[in-house]
């Protein structure tokens, strides 16, 4: 990968290489935007092949979560770490001096729980940065679950437009979120096939639920109303499109479709695509509303979801268009400057000074430490 090369195409601001022979952190920081404030972004762990593996996975999820802040109405960016999982590292002292990290960019990036990370991984983040959303947390609340009601949110906008009251959805991966999801549609009526790759988390599920159980690779092709990816990314591609048999593909995932084309494809199959990153930005709504916002409550806002998911699925049909290209030009109309007026790094935020007390209880972590972020410019978030 020419990596100057590829943050040029979408205008990436920062790299950050993570390297500590002591501890064992390796790793990368990538930071996508932040015209609308200080980047958001979760840390994931993973035993990535090599470090151009884990480079473009920072690169791909940092671009989504601008997209997602953008759709979302958020006042803030995008950005993701990934630390490479391996043999010889120490797992607490790892995550600490990725804290340390965390801390020298001065609330410019601020993270959270992602795939891997465990509760006493984020208390080792903490150690070092009150950048960092520690769970579990009461004030705060559970974002697995905020997450999934924001994805039922969207999933349940498209079932009434194609007319389905009660729907057979199949759940790829019941982890936390997935799990939350599978729940809520059982009390809402649907009639559940479930899959995990940990098969007896999936029998478990399957038991609490009173669900069919598939295998993870055959879920994607049941006959069903909805396929909901709900594990890693990349699962909709070329090969998986044809076979679909289900009339709506909405899941938790993080980038479902392995290339934009693939949202085309399901188009001209007439398969609805919920977009994951309109869908399941309930977690990062209700982060950004606590930590940055000081809110106590949040779903009203990530009941929202579903009418932005109208207005993607009527500005496709206007468009003739695919709903996931229908989304980007949202998102885009929302975080992307003007070409005649570029985005310059004096204009950014590299810091995050004291601003003002937001008018909400003061229940974040960040607020009851007095310490918040800049808002951003208000030119840049009109819409």
């Amino acid at each position: 990968m020419e990596l100057l090369k590829a943050m040029a195409a979408d205008d990436y601001e920062q790299v950050i290489v993570m390297q500590n022979s002591a501890t064992g952190l390796r790793g990368f920081i990538v930071i996508h935007d932040t015209n609308r404030g200080p980047a958001f972004g979760g840390v994931r762990i993973r035993a990535y092949a090599n470090e151009s593996e884990a480079l473009e996975d920072g690169l791909r999820l940092a671009r989504a979560m601008t997209y997602k802040a953008a759709l979302a109405e958020l006042p803030c960016g995008g950005g993701k770490a990934v630390i490479m999982e391996h043999a010889e590292m120490d797992r607490d002292e790892v995550f600490e001096a990725f804290g340390a990290v965390v801390e020298s960019l001065r609330g410019r990036f601020f993270t959270a729980r992602d795939v891997g990370i465990r509760d006493e991984d984020l208390a080792a983040i903490g150690r070092a940065t009150s950048h960092v959303a520690i769970e579990p947390s009461a004030a705060l609340g559970d974002v697995s679950e905020h997450t999934a009601l924001g994805v039922w949110k969207g999933m349940r906008a498209c079932l009434e437009s194609a007319g389905i009251a009660r729907p057979r959805v199949a759940v790829q991966g019941v982890g936390s979120v997935g799990m939350h999801l599978a729940r809520i549609l059982n009390r809402e009526g649907a009639e559940l096939i479930l899959a995990d790759a940990d098969a007896g988390r999936a029998a478990g599920a399957a038991k609490e639920l009173g669900a069919r159980v598939s295998s993870p690779e055959e879920i994607l092709f049941a006959e069903c109303d909805v396929v909901s990816p709900c594990a890693l990314g990349g699962v909709i591609h070329s090969e998986i499109v044809p076979r679909l048999r289900a009339r709506i593909v909405c899941g938790c995932a993080n980038n479902i479709l392995a290339t934009p084309e693939e949202g085309d494809a399901l188009a001209n199959r007439g398969i609805l695509y919920a977009p994951d990153y309109l869908v399941n930005a309930g977690g990062l709504i209700r982060g950004v509303e606590f930590f940055l916002q000081g809110r106590s409550e949040s779903r009203g806002s990530i009941s929202k979801i579903y009418q932005r998911m109208k207005r993607v699925m009527e500005l496709a049909r206007e468009r003739g268009i695919s709903t996931a290209r229908a989304a980007d030009e949202l998102a885009e109309q929302r975080w992307k400057r003007p070409a005649e007026r570029p985005k310059k790094f004096r204009e950014l935020p590299w810091s995050a000074p004291a601003w003002r007390k937001p008018a909400e209880p003061e229940t974040g972590r960040l607020a009851q430490a007095g310490r918040f972020f800049r808002p951003p410019r208000e030119q840049l978030i009109k819409q």
